[in-house]
């Protein structure tokens, strides 16, 4: 069934989009999926709505009117488009400055009541990741260009398909890490982020307010690493490689026609999850949301990396820093993409 509402989600087929788009389908909204390139990128995306509810459109992101007709008849606009490495077609400025603006502009110009714009709780314009600059100067653009648009700032987000517990999961016999793994991070569940976006779309109140969603707790990345060991219950062989020689590796690796890592992402596990603390900006409190805790919610995400031999022992207590507070008793039955 219809509930009335359209919805244009761009970067649907990327990690967060497609757990968005699964709960506004699921609620019962029409929604507009661009995709980039082939419409297999966006096929698992159909099952997610009834028949006819997700609706398929190729667009460019430098064709402002292939982005407008995305957007026509919508409601709200959601963009989740964003890279931690460039490639051959898209440089970072191209994707999260110039191409949130014209998506914001279009939105703006076709009578879009919202839009919702996803970046980073660490994107700073002084960051020494020009990741983290570009997604900076793209919130800027998207407030100019739409004064009403929502900034949704999200910290690393771990899931099925993220890259922190699977990368150091798949990495378990060399995982390669900087600063002896003293980054700090506030893992946020993808499941909790894309709730906040469907409050946030639902509620008027919320209209021009940025949104930081984060964890409470703070962890290391050698917390978080402790923990996907303990999970797993064998060691994960990590290894601290000077961060000069590991980004040097990255702007290899930036050569490849494929992508295995980037010098830009190398940047990234350098810099914390940092909340900006500033009083205009709200929180899953405001949202009436308690996020997932990380210490329950991890294992369904990594247990395929678990060895059968130990799949029948007992979990014995360890007193690692991760551990520090009991975790609080969280139903994840909901983490469902």
């Amino acid at each position: 069934s219809w509930n009335g509402q359209t919805a244009t989600v761009f970067g649907c087929s990327g990690f967060v989009g497609r757990y968005v788009v699964a709960r506004l389908a699921r609620e019962g909204t029409r929604v507009i999926v661009p995709y980039r390139g082939l419409a297999e990128y966006i096929r698992h995306l159909r099952p997610t709505g009834d028949l006819g509810m997700i609706v398929p459109m190729e667009f460019d992101l430098r064709n402002p009117k292939q982005i407008e007709e995305c957007v026509r008849h919508s409601d709200v606009v959601i963009n989740l488009m964003g890279r931690n490495y460039e490639t051959k077609n898209f440089s970072l400025s191209q994707v999260h400055v110039e191409g949130a603006q014209l998506v914001a502009e279009v939105a703006r110009e076709a009578g879009v009541s919202r839009l919702i714009h996803m970046s980073h709780i660490s994107a700073r314009t002084n960051s020494p990741s020009e990741v983290l600059v570009t997604k900076a100067f793209g919130e800027r653009r998207v407030r100019e260009s739409f004064p009403g648009a929502n900034i949704v700032r999200a910290a690393t987000v771990y899931g099925y398909e993220d890259e922190l517990l699977n990368n150091i999961g798949k990495h378990k016999l060399f995982y390669p890490m900087v600063n002896n793994a003293a980054q700090k991070l506030r893992p946020v569940c993808v499941s909790d982020v894309a709730h906040a976006i469907g409050i946030i779309r639902d509620d008027e109140q919320t209209v021009g307010q940025t949104y930081e969603l984060y964890n409470p707790a703070e962890y290391t990345r050698r917390d978080v690493i402790n923990l996907v060991q303990h999970l797993l219950r064998e060691k994960v062989w990590s290894v601290n490689v000077p961060f000069d020689l590991l980004r040097l590796v990255g702007r290899v690796a930036d050569k490849l026609p494929f992508h295995y890592t980037s010098h830009h992402e190398i940047d990234m596990m350098a810099v914390d999850d940092a909340p900006s603390g500033r009083a205009d900006v709200h929180t899953f409190a405001d949202l009436g949301i308690q996020p997932h805790t990380l210490e329950l919610a991890a294992l369904q995400y990594i247990r395929h990396y678990r060895a059968s031999k130990h799949e029948e022992e007992p979990m014995e207590p360890k007193s690692y820093k991760a551990f520090r507070k009991p975790p609080v008793p969280v139903d994840n039955r909901d983490i469902v993409a």
